[in-house]
């Protein structure tokens, strides 16, 4: 099965609600199982909250392209913007033996990214950050 979808929204957190509704879409249609579509929700949620929140500084707005493809057993989500570059692969793994309080904050949301997806890519092209995620379906959804 094969499917390609596009979607653009302002950074502003409610227009995310689109893209959550139409990975969704894409990934029951596709066939994955519903445990499988929250954890693509899970990771899409943390990704875009944080182009929305930190990508654009000082109330600067921005469009984010995502991209929706499915080939294969594979669903792939790519995000693109032109917000200030970052890449959030960047940063170690939190050390989840040291206690809450002691962690350096930040970086817990793609860890639990590059946990839940199959694979995590970042690269920064022409002045845009393209992160790209993909979960492999396990298994078929057929409606039960």
């Amino acid at each position: 099965m094969k499917i390609s979808r596009n979607i653009s929204i302002r950074n502003r957190i409610e227009e995310t609600v689109a893209v959550n509704n139409l990975v969704e879409e894409t990934a029951l249609e596709a066939g994955f199982l519903q445990k499988d579509v929250y954890d693509i929700l899970i990771a899409l949620d943390e990704i875009l909250s944080n182009i929305v929140y930190y990508a654009y500084p000082n109330g600067k707005e921005g469009i984010i392209d995502i991209r929706i493809e499915m080939e294969g057993d594979d669903l792939t989500v790519s995000f693109i913007d032109e917000g200030i570059a970052f890449d959030p692969l960047a940063k170690a793994d939190p050390d989840l033996a040291v206690p809450v309080e002691d962690r350096e904050i930040g970086g817990l949301g793609i860890f639990i990214v590059k946990k839940l997806m199959n694979r995590v890519v970042y690269t920064r092209e022409a002045g845009k950050n393209i992160l790209v995620i993909s979960k492999t379906k396990h298994g078929v959804n057929n409606g039960n």
